[in-house]
């Protein structure tokens, strides 16, 4: 199986349908590798520019992508790393490799051969580090297991649940019923204040979606100080508009708007990947926060989408930690982050004694936790109030 090293600017017409083909079958669904997601980032996003596709070819077919981002010097490991990170992360929202079922295993054999070559002659790190790895599928289990017969140290730096449901699951009725009334109250509540009906419209064809969205989502905190929101940066203002004019006419695409009466009151844009659909995109008018729009707009898609496709589940996407989208996700997968040592003997000693140096800078954090705890109660117990 031949390998090769794709810059994403300078993919071919070629490359590109063969690239489109794998994500089509590929053995677990990732859009934000596509494409409409990777080439789009790589032409706008000055964080993605330099996106290399490391890739499992078979003849004129595609088996696996891998994409490297970019290079990195983190604190930890000590050591440059090959990074499928990029800035800004809400675009690429799921880290898991494309790869193809059939003959998964030497196409992933092929992939790690490919990048310790380039470790060993083009001088990039032989350390990788694939963020948002689905941690629980086929492909994370394929990936560990040619590690382990090519003798490659994997750390798993750490691992957590995201929201998801699923058609055979909790899909039908997500909410338990103390929320489900609260938002319907919040419903009636928002209909009678605003004299309208609240409804979910279906905006995907609608191309003033957009401006509607950027407005909406700089006037939440996103738009705030140290908020993300799209407008913010002419950069991803432009990345955004183009993406969806190639995934508008793609049938692979939703935006759903709340509205009370005519008026916009929150956006929701949803990815189809595979035989699912991913959460991608939201935000809700500031001035209807008292209503919880946020959790009345996902409410209503779910059910939504649940209707009016053929979606076996529906992934939040949420990031780690995110409460909110768990609640009303109620079923979980597991993602993760991990380092594979693809280098020489120092870059795969590095890997394998990352577990004791992650302990390490662990309890050095807690005991200087404890030490600024202990220092501000002496210094307290010394300057008492008067």
């Amino acid at each position: 199986m031949e390998t090769r090293l794709v810059k994403v600017r300078d993919v071919s017409a070629h490359d590109e349908r063969a690239w489109r083909e794998l994500a089509l079958r590929s053995w677990e669904p990732n859009p934000f590798l596509e494409p409409d997601f990777l080439m789009l980032c790589a032409r706008h996003l000055p964080g993605y520019a330099d996106t290399t596709l490391v890739v499992a070819q078979d003849g004129e077919a595609f088996r696996a992508v891998i994409p490297i981002v970019g290079f990195e010097r983190p604190r930890v490991p000590p050591r440059k790393i090959a990074s499928s990170r990029g800035r800004p992360t809400a675009v690429r929202l799921l880290g898991t490799p494309l790869l193809d079922a059939e003959g998964a295993d030497a196409a992933m054999w092929a992939v790690l051969d490919a990048l310790h070559e380039a470790a060993r002659k083009r001088h990039w790190p032989g350390i990788v580090w694939i963020d948002k790895m689905g941690d629980d599928g086929p492909v994370a289990h394929c990936l560990r297991r040619m590690c382990r017969a090519r003798g490659l140290p994997v750390f798993t730096k750490e691992t957590w649940d995201r929201g998801v449901v699923h058609r055979g699951g909790r899909w039908a009725s997500p909410l338990g019923s103390k929320r489900r009334r609260e938002i319907e109250r919040r419903r009636r509540t928002l209909s009678r204040d605003s004299g309208a009906e609240v409804t979910l419209v279906d905006r995907t064809l609608d191309p003033s979606v957009i401006d509607d969205f950027l407005r909406m989502e700089m006037s939440g905190w996103k738009g705030k100080e140290g908020g993300l929101a799209f407008a913010k940066d002419a950069a991803t203002t432009a990345w955004f508009r183009q993406w969806f004019q190639c995934w508008a006419n793609t049938g692979r695409l939703n935006v759903l708007c709340l509205q009370a009466g005519d008026v916009p009151v929150a956006i929701e844009f949803f990815v189809r990947g595979g035989d699912g659909i991913f959460c991608f995109r939201g935000a809700y008018d500031e001035a209807y926060s008292k209503y919880g729009p946020g959790a009345m707009v996902i409410a209503d898609c779910t059910g939504y989408l649940r209707e009016h496709t053929d979606a076996q589940w529906i992934d939040s996407a949420a990031d780690k930690d995110n409460v909110f989208m768990s609640e009303l996700f109620p079923e979980r997968r597991t993602l993760s982050t991990m380092f594979i040592g693809v280098g020489g003997t120092l870059d795969r000693s590095v890997v394998s004694a990352l577990p004791a140096m992650t302990r390490l800078v662990t309890e050095r954090r807690r005991l200087q936790g404890r030490w600024r705890q202990d220092r501000s109660r002496a210094s307290v117990s010394a300057h008492p109030r008067s």
